[in-house]
């Protein structure tokens, strides 16, 4: 298996404005042949359920308890709620949370991800749904994930989510997983730190395939991970070739978010402008 990584993070703040923030990774042309993957990694604020093996069904997960949010400083005050991954009681929907950021996602008609809360303060981040990343194969531009049909993209009523259909030519929704997180490297403490453990939390995989015979036996897997007691999730996207023919990986677009704008904020004075309120990322 051949892996790329690229990792970008996010921590939430307070308050925001209105435009479409993307996180965009750029490749130079990746060719990747059968039975090989390509990974990169991408990093959300956020945090995910099982804690001893892998769930595979809506059955399996647990309701999401009411009143798990508390508005608080979690630097002062240490939530004690670990990362999980829940469903809604309908079975519409899944949802990461760990009392300090909340992400949920509507799993039909396709994945798309309708609400991103900041439970420190009870911000909501999203305006409008849009797909879960984009990506180039063999020269042409596929979405995965996503719905679309929402006219108005300022504000998002969860009533309009019933009438929105999937994006046409995309990569779709077919099966989830939930393990919890395996660290990606052995780290061992060298200096002064307060922590000495691996970092622990849930993994979320979400499969989507294409019905487009020149994607056939193409899968891409979007990973979110959501850690314990912090809010942070990290994202990333697998693509996995199991065609019989190679294909070639242009532009990557890791994130796509309906968000309001802090840059351009008309309210305020200039010195709270200039401060992050809402979102702040970080990639290599």
């Amino acid at each position: 298996m051949h892996t790329i990584d690229f990792r970008s993070v996010i921590f939430f703040y307070a308050k925001v404005k209105l435009i479409f923030f993307q996180i965009l990774i750029f490749l130079n042309m990746f060719t990747i042949k059968p039975a090989f993957a390509l990974l990169i990694l991408a990093a959300l604020f956020g945090a995910g359920n099982a804690r001893s093996q892998d769930i595979k069904s809506l059955d399996a997960l647990q309701v999401l308890p009411g009143g798990a949010g508390k508005k608080t400083d979690w630097l002062i005050t240490p939530t004690t709620i670990n990362a999980g991954v829940y469903r809604s009681a309908d079975k519409r929907n899944i949802i990461l949370s760990n009392g300090l950021v909340e992400r949920s996602f509507r799993i039909a008609p396709d994945f798309a991800c309708y609400d991103f809360t900041n439970l420190s303060n009870g911000q909501q981040l999203l305006r409008a749904i849009k797909p879960e990343a984009r990506i180039s194969i063999n020269n042409k531009t596929y979405t995965v994930g996503g719905l679309q049909g929402q006219k108005e993209n300022a504000y998002l009523v969860p009533d309009w989510i019933d009438a929105l259909q999937p994006l046409k030519n995309g990569f779709s929704y077919k099966s989830f997983r939930v393990s919890p997180i395996k660290p990606f490297i052995n780290w061992k403490r060298t200096t002064w730190a307060s922590n000495t453990q691996q970092a622990t939390g849930q993994h979320l995989a979400v499969r989507f395939e294409s019905g487009e015979p020149a994607m056939k036996g193409i899968a891409i897997t979007v990973n979110y991970e959501l850690f314990d007691k912090l809010p942070l999730i990290v994202k990333w996207i697998s693509v996995e070739n199991n065609s019989t023919g190679t294909i070639t990986i242009g532009q990557i677009v890791n994130e796509i978010l309906g968000l309001v704008e802090e840059e351009s904020a008309v309210v305020g004075t200039p010195e709270q402008m200039k401060k992050q309120h809402g979102i702040y990322v970080e990639t290599n």
